[in-house]
């Protein structure tokens, strides 16, 4: 069978099998609480950090941006890592113990710093191959937590009594592979989409919530200037629960996005930790203002984020893999009970 006929299986198969995604039961953990004796919560965010196929496995971008998060890290005391897709190119891992795991994520992030909870969720080129085995690695990684395909993290801050929500969406199962509209499998979509709105309507509570997906709601590059599927139904739902951030990945650059003027929510792209693509044809779309977005080639350094959230703000910085400079921050007030 020649490569072209086999990915074409893989594809043909994840698409159209019916069982392809299990259905979650009375055992599947959709939601981790943990309780922290500190004021402040600091992560860092590493999108599309997926390396290269073999025989190469990691890209010199990928190197550069692992090398500059595990300072941060280090600095900082990081408390985890969000991975929001696109975690293996091009065509995911064959299974739980597929050479990928090992040569693209544990020896590419080495620093001790970084040897804390990594919280993925899954992008489109994940899906291409085995989807499962990326959940399954959580029982073999000792920072790899993938408990399901959706789920969520709640953190409270003892000294402070803040709290915080983080959502984590698998926008593939919803939107499909080619973020066209056409669920992998609807009715799992279905189940996921209730699930969320769920999430969002217990949150109300908090002092801050933030969703992450692979696929974004807006955006200022190629695939903008927004993708359908989340845009007629996710959006509203941000909108409706007064969500602080959505934080999506899949184009290859930083990005800082503001919808119309009543919505509360920002929207940050965070997706150049292995490639850059510096083009954003959808800048000047009147569907958003763009307030800020990067993509430099120089010294094929990339960029990740790390965020800090206090009582007082929920803070968002993007930064350059090749100097570990801060080139953008942006305060995220906490919400309005």
């Amino acid at each position: 069978m020649s490569g072209l006929a086999s990915i074409c299986l893989l594809l043909c198969v994840a698409v159209a099998s019916p069982s392809f995604i299990p259905a979650p039961d009375a055992n599947t953990v959709t939601n981790i609480k943990e309780t922290l004796n500190q004021e402040l919560l600091h992560f860092l965010i590493a999108g599309d950090f997926g390396g290269w196929p073999p025989p190469f496995y990691t890209t010199p971008t990928q190197h550069t941006v692992a090398g500059e998060m595990g300072k941060v890290a280090t600095a900082k005391k990081t408390n985890f890592v969000i991975a929001n897709g696109d975690n293996f190119y091009f065509l995911g891992v064959k299974d739980e113990k597929d050479e990928r795991f090992k040569l693209t994520y544990e020896d590419v992030y080495t620093s001790p710093a970084l040897y804390v909870p990594w919280y993925p969720t899954m992008g489109n080129h994940d899906w291409h191959g085995n989807a499962q085995a990326q959940l399954d690695y959580s029982h073999i990684s000792s920072r790899w937590t993938y408990p399901w395909y959706w789920y969520s993290l709640d953190f409270t801050l003892t000294p402070t009594n803040t709290t915080i929500r983080i959502i984590m969406m698998d926008t593939t199962i919803q939107c499909g592979i080619n973020s066209e509209g056409t669920p992998i499998n609807g009715t799992i979509a279905e189940m996921q989409w209730t699930w969320v709105e769920e999430q969002l309507e217990s949150s109300q509570s908090f002092d801050y919530v933030i969703v992450v997906g692979h696929f974004p709601v807006l955006a200022a590059g190629n695939t903008g200037p927004t993708i359908s599927c989340l845009y007629d139904r996710l959006r509203p739902l941000l909108d409706q629960y007064k969500v602080s951030a959505y934080i999506a990945g899949h184009e290859h650059n930083l990005q800082h996005l503001k919808d119309n003027p009543a919505s509360n929510t920002e929207y940050f792209v965070v997706g150049c930790s292995n490639f850059v693509t510096p083009r954003f044809k959808n800048k000047d779309a009147t569907d958003f203002q763009a307030q800020f977005t990067w993509a430099e080639m120089d010294d094929l350094g990339g960029g990740f984020a790390r965020v800090e959230i206090t009582k007082d703000r929920l803070k968002m910085i993007f930064i350059q893999g090749r100097d570990g400079q801060e080139i953008y921050s942006y305060d995220v007030m906490p919400r309005q009970k």
